[in-house]
């Protein structure tokens, strides 16, 4: 038998971004001193130190920032070729994620995508990306 992925850590600073991913939300935080968003979560600002950012909805579109093309993974559970990409939000964070519904030679950098969400297991919810239109 092969591996399987590893379940996301759910508690934690990052509890509520997966509580909120498992209702189909992707939420990020957000500065109130400063107003920088950032990903992943934390207890202060990496901007400028203030403690306790408040989550925010994220607008769920971006670009591809960087990407690479897995053609032979180690899981079982994720069939190969697959993209895993560094997708930057409008808001000007980074997520690590997958693009998905497209074949891996479609993918480019700065091509747009949009949020979308996968089942995974045990309630879990990935936030994924799919390709879109210019100008959608």
């Amino acid at each position: 038998m092969g591996l399987q992925r590893s379940l996301p850590e759910t508690d934690g600073y990052a509890g509520a971004y997966w509580k909120a991913a498992s209702e189909g939300k992707l939420l990020i935080q957000r500065c109130a001193a400063c107003g920088k968003h950032q990903h992943y979560a934390r207890p202060f600002c990496l901007a400028c130190g203030e403690r306790d950012p408040a989550w925010v909805p994220a607008s769920g579109k971006g670009t591809v920032w960087s990407f690479t093309t897995v053609h032979r993974g180690p899981y079982e559970d994720l069939p190969t070729p697959y993209v895993v990409a560094l997708v930057r939000l409008e808001e000007g964070v980074v997520l690590l994620s997958h693009i998905v519904d497209a074949k891996p030679d479609k993918v480019q950098c700065d091509l747009p995508v949009e949020l979308l969400f996968q089942d995974f297991r045990e309630g879990v919810r990935l936030p994924v990306f799919r390709l879109r239109e210019r100008g959608q």
